[in-house]
Parts: C-alpha cells; sequence; structure tokens
C-alpha cells in the first residue's frame, strides 16, 4: 500500500523541478539570511569573540545550521485550504488512501526536492565562505541526523493541527502567520534560546517548540550533555506522539463537518 504514496511524493518532487525560478529564489534568500545574521551576530559580539561565555564561532554554526534547516523545513501551508477551496477534498476522500498520508507525502516529496536543489547547494557554500564548525562527533552526528528528522516530523504534526482548521475558517492566513512567528522565536530557529531570559526558556521547554530546531541544533554542537540526549530524542518522539493524537481527533471532526455541509 506504499507504493500509492511514493508516488504522490515524487509527483509533488515533479511539481517543484517545474518552477525553476522558485529553485533560485529560495537559495538565495537562504544565503542572503545567512550572510545578514552572520553580520548581526558579529556586530553583537564586537572583537571579544565571546558573549554571555557563548563562543562566537558556536552561535555562527549554529545560525548557519538554522536557516539550513529552515531551507528543506518549509512546507505549503495552504495545500488542505486550496483542497477545501476547489473543492478537490471531496474527491480526495472518495480515493482508496490516506488522506492525512496523502498529504504527509506531498510534503515529503517537496521536502525532498529542498534537500537536493536547496540544502545541499547552501551546505557547500556555506562551508566555503562562513564559519562553520563540524560536528561534535562523529555519533553526534548519527544522533543530530535522528534528531534533525525527529524535528521535522513534530514540525509537520503542528502544521497540520493548523492546516486542518481551514475546514472551519476556510481562510488560513491570519493562524499561519501566528504559527509561523511562534515557531520562529520560540523554536531557536532564529535566537539561540540560551540566549532568551530564564523564565521563558523553561517555559518554551515544556512546548513542542524547541523540538523543531533547538534540540537537534544542540545536539550537533554538543551543547546537550551525553547523559541527557535520549531524553530530548524522547521528549521530540511523545510530541509527535500526542500532536499525532491531537490532530487525529481534529481530522475525525473536520470530516463530520464536510459530511454535515456537503449532505
Amino acid at each position: 500500500m506504499i507504493k500509492p504514496y511514493l508516488a504522490i511524493a515524487k509527483k509533488s518532487f515533479q511539481n517543484n523541478l517545474a518552477y525553476r525560478a522558485d529553485y533560485y529564489a529560495g537559495l538565495i534568500n537562504t544565503l542572503i539570511l545567512i550572510f545578514v545574521n552572520i553580520a548581526i551576530w558579529k556586530a553583537i559580539y564586537g572583537e571579544d569573540g565571546s558573549y554571555d561565555g557563548v563562543q562566537l564561532k558556536i552561535v555562527l554554526t549554529y545560525i548557519v545550521l538554522g536557516f539550513l534547516m529552515q531551507s528543506f523545513f518549509i512546507m505549503d501551508d495552504y495545500f488542505i485550504q486550496n483542497k477545501i477551496t476547489n473543492g478537490l477534498i471531496s474527491t480526495d476522500l472518495l480515493k482508496p488512501i490516506s488522506f492525512r498520508l496523502l498529504v504527509f507525502s506531498y510534503s515529503i516529496g517537496a521536502s525532498g526536492f529542498k534537500i537536493i536543489m536547496n540544502l545541499v547547494p547552501a551546505i557547500i557554500i556555506s562551508l566555503l565562505f562562513f564559519e562553520f564548525l563540524p560536528p561534535f562527533s562523529v555519533s553526534m552526528f548519527i544522533l543530530f541526523i535522528l534528531s534533525l528528522c525527529l524535528g521535522y516530523l513534530v514540525l509537520y504534526c503542528l502544521n497540520f493541527i493548523v492546516w486542518l482548521t481551514a475546514f472551519w475558517f476556510y481562510q488560513t492566513f491570519s493562524l499561519v502567520t501566528i504559527k509561523d512567528a511562534l515557531i520562529a522565536v520560540l523554536s531557536g530557529a532564529l535566537i539561540p534560546l540560551w540566549f532568551m531570559p530564564t523564565w521563558l526558556y523553561n517555559f518554551i521547554k515544556l512546548t513542542p517548540f524547541d523540538s523543531i530546531y533547538y534540540i537537534p541544533i544542540t545536539i550537533y554542537l554538543g551543547q546537550t550533555p551525553s547523559n541527557e540526549i535520549m531524553t530530548c530524542l524522547l521528549k521530540q518522539v511523545l510530541w509527535i506522539v500526542l500532536l499525532t493524537v491531537i490532530g487525529h481527533f481534529i481530522w475525525k471532526a473536520a470530516t463530520k463537518k464536510l459530511v454535515v455541509q456537503g449532505g
């Protein structure tokens, strides 16, 4: 039964190939953001090379990794909304496949395109022109890749919940904007969470946000103690399970609403 979903992922990948301008724009945008943020952090650090006990090279590597991750963590926030708006959602629900897996396969295909066409060139350029520390160790790099995949799934599950609100609100731009702003600030994508006030940092650790970017990056940098890594990975898994369960109940409510409106 996996064949239809592989075909959907392949189709999504091919669809992205058709938009060459978007590919170049995405790559250039990622590199510009990295360059600008590196300049900002260098200005903050000044000549000392250390701020609040954290070395500049560590922060710069964190920032570069954050933007590289964002380059392929981007998902189509309006895929479900567009399906509802144009009425294709009804046809999709009649197909002998899971609509939720259809959406996931579509996202995986798009991310696969971004990994090959955006991430790989961005990594090469970053290694050549930006200060980029290697992984703390080989084992940490392997754990980083695992945590990276889990972070992607946490983000997807969180996104899916927001996407489903289209069944009630039809236009989800405002909710998506709020969601993106919260993720950008609270996930550590833009600012390392160790610079946050203690009370805010402790609050964020109770949410799924730090599981998206902060945990994978700190594992890469060796900033997470070895005896805490498995706890962090387990935390990511638990958030995936919890958000999936929440998404399941919202999906059930959404399909009932669709049936009622459709008669």
